[in-house]
């Protein structure tokens, strides 16, 4: 190949779909639906499990306050892994959360934070989070790519971290975060 590097640009996408070259619409709906429909009826037994107290749950973990059965856990395709044993926890807002294990490590987790803004905060400063009006803010570079340009752009990006949620309505007990609530009743007609 020698020194020779080749850079393909295009000015429109519009002739994308008609190329052999482009991969993109290589998504088959069904199939994507069909397995995203599977996890939310395995994630139905922590959901609506009497047996124990569900604290947290995401499309592929949940966080119990019992040890599950042992025909629970494995490696094989349909079973769980028992990733931690936690001591003490802040849940926030969908996938922003904060545990200490029962070694006294402690791991963060914020979606669309970069680590180096995590690596700054401990699960501490999260549980200071659920005091009424309480929030963080910080700055952190986030890129952008734009296709159609062919450009990544750096930006400054203010981050507001607090306690949220858009589907459940929270409920505070002496200013501190204490449960949550459905945000609309069910209306019956009869």
């Amino acid at each position: 190949m020698g020194d020779n590097r080749y850079l393909f640009v295009r000015n429109t996408m519009s002739n994308l779909l008609e190329e052999d070259q482009y991969h993109g619409t290589d998504v088959n709906i069904a199939i994507a639906s069909t397995i995203t429909a599977a996890a939310r009826i395995q994630m139905s037994f922590f959901k609506n499990n009497p047996n124990f107290n569900l604290y947290y749950s995401d499309t592929d973990s949940a966080v119990v306050d019992k040890v599950l059965p042992e025909s629970m856990i494995g490696k094989e395709l349909g079973l769980v892994k028992l990733e931690h044993i936690i001591k003490k926890a802040v849940f926030l807002a969908p996938k922003v959360y904060g545990f200490v294990d029962i070694d006294g490590n402690e791991t963060i987790k914020i979606k669309g934070v970069t680590e180096e803004v995590t690596s700054n905060l401990s699960v501490g400063d999260l549980e200071n989070l659920l005091i009424l009006d309480n929030n963080r803010i910080f700055n952190q570079h986030k890129r952008y790519k734009n296709l159609m340009s062919g450009s990544i752009t750096i930006n400054d990006v203010l981050y507001n971290l607090k306690e949220t949620s858009n589907k459940r309505s929270a409920i505070y007990s002496n200013g501190i975060f204490n449960a949550t609530e459905p945000l609309n009743d069910f209306l019956i007609i009869k």
